[in-house]
């Protein structure tokens, strides 16, 4: 993987914080906020995805189409021959 060099400007106190942190855990500071974006970058992606599911499940059409798709499984099922 390509890495590049970037000029970022923090507060001087959580810079304080990563360099802290980076000397506890024995690693660059570079390496420490890498991980930070990246887990960060994974959270924004997530959400971005759960808002999609929540937009698509929230469609009155959707919901109309699963809660059929329940009760024909619900009435289909008979839960005598499931083995559990």
């Amino acid at each position: 993987m390509a890495h590049i060099k970037m000029s970022v400007t923090v507060p001087e106190d959580i810079f304080d914080e990563i360099k802290k942190i980076a000397s506890s855990r024995e690693t660059k500071v570079s390496h420490l906020v890498t991980e930070a974006l990246t887990d960060k970058i994974k959270k924004v992606k997530e959400d971005a995805f759960v808002s999609q599911i929540n937009t698509i499940f929230g469609d009155p059409e959707v919901i109309k189409e699963q809660r059929k798709m329940a009760n024909d499984i619900a009435t289909s099922t008979n839960i005598e021959e499931l083995p559990w």
